[in-house]
C-alpha cells in the first residue's frame, strides 16, 4: 500500500473517529441536560419481600417487648398477692408473647402493602407523565440546539461513511485502535484493521479472560448505542459516557498512544 493511499485511509478513518466522538459529546450534553431535571420524577415502588417482612418483626418485637412491663404493672394489680401462680404465669405469658404477635402482625402489614403497590405505581406514572412534559419544557431551548446538531451529524455520517466501517465494531474507541492499526502499517484496508484488532482482542483474551470478556461486553454496549445515535430520531435522553469506555477498551488491547490524522 503505497503512502498516499494509506494516508487517506488514515484520513478518513480519522474524520470517522471525529465524528463518532462528536455524537458521543453532543449525547453526554443532551443526558446532562436531562439528568438535571430527573429530580421531577417519582421512583415508583417495589414490593416488599422477605427482608421487609423480618424488619417488621423486629420492629414489633421490640416495640411489644417496651410495652411488656406496662402491662404486666396491669395485670399484676388485678391479682391478689397470695395468687403466686398466676403472676408467675402471667410473666411467662408477657414475656413470650411479642415475638408470635410480632410475626402475625408483620404477616397482615407487608401483604396488605403490596397489594396496594400498583395502584400507588399507577399514581406515580401519571405523576411522572406530567413531570416528563414538564421537564420537555424546561429543557426545550438547551436540547434543541444539541438535537439540530445531531441531525446534521447524521447527515455527514449518510453522505460520507455509511457501510463504509462496519456497524458492528462503530465506536470511537475501536475506529481509534483501527487508525492505530492503519499508522503501523499493520493493515492496509478497513477489513484488515478490523481483523487485526479482533486478533488484538483474541490475543488479550487469552491473556485474561476474565478481563476479556468484560472489554466485549463493553464494546457491545457502545457499538449499540452508538447505533441507536445515529439512527435515532430526535427523542428523549440518549446514553452518553461512551467516551470513557473507549479509553478502558483501548488500554485493555494495547497500551495507549494519541491518535493523529495529520501526515507525519
Amino acid at each position: 500500500m503505497d503512502n498516499d493511499a494509506r494516508f487517506q485511509l488514515e484520513q478518513h478513518l480519522g474524520g470517522l473517529y471525529h465524528l463518532l466522538t462528536r455524537f458521543e459529546s453532543l449525547s453526554e450534553q443532551k443526558e446532562a441536560v436531562y439528568q438535571r431535571h430527573a429530580y421531577l420524577y417519582q421512583p415508583y415502588k417495589k414490593k416488599w419481600r422477605a427482608g421487609m417482612y423480618w424488619l417488621w418483626v423486629l420492629i414489633g418485637t421490640v416495640a411489644l417487648t417496651a410495652l411488656t412491663p406496662v402491662v404486666g404493672s396491669i395485670v399484676y394489680s388485678a391479682t391478689t398477692p397470695s395468687d403466686t401462680v398466676a403472676s408467675v404465669l402471667v410473666g411467662i405469658v408477657l414475656f413470650l408473647l411479642p415475638f408470635p404477635l410480632a410475626l402475625i402482625a408483620a404477616g397482615v402489614i407487608v401483604p396488605v402493602r403490596n397489594r396496594r403497590v400498583p395502584a400507588m405505581n399507577a399514581r406515580i406514572e401519571q405523576s411522572n407523565q406530567q413531570a416528563a412534559v414538564r421537564i420537555g419544557e424546561l429543557t426545550a431551548p438547551e436540547i434543541h440546539p444539541i438535537d439540530r446538531q445531531l441531525v446534521q451529524a447524521r447527515r455527514e455520517y449518510s453522505d460520507g461513511y455509511a457501510g463504509w466501517f462496519p456497524e458492528k465494531y462503530l465506536s470511537s474507541a475501536d475506529v481509534a485502535a483501527c487508525w492505530q492499526i492503519v499508522h503501523d502499517h499493520r493493515a492496509s484496508t478497513v477489513q484488515e484493521a478490523v481483523n487485526r484488532l479482533l486478533t488484538d482482542q483474541h490475543e488479550q483474551y487469552l491473556r485474561d479472560a476474565a478481563s476479556a470478556q468484560l472489554v466485549e461486553q463493553q464494546r457491545a454496549t457502545r457499538v449499540a448505542q452508538m447505533n441507536g445515535i445515529i439512527n435515532a430520531t430526535m427523542q428523549g435522553a440518549m446514553i452518553g459516557a461512551i467516551r470513557a469506555d473507549g479509553v478502558a477498551t483501548r488500554a485493555a488491547i494495547a497500551a495507549p498512544r494519541t491518535v493523529r490524522i495529520e501526515r507525519r
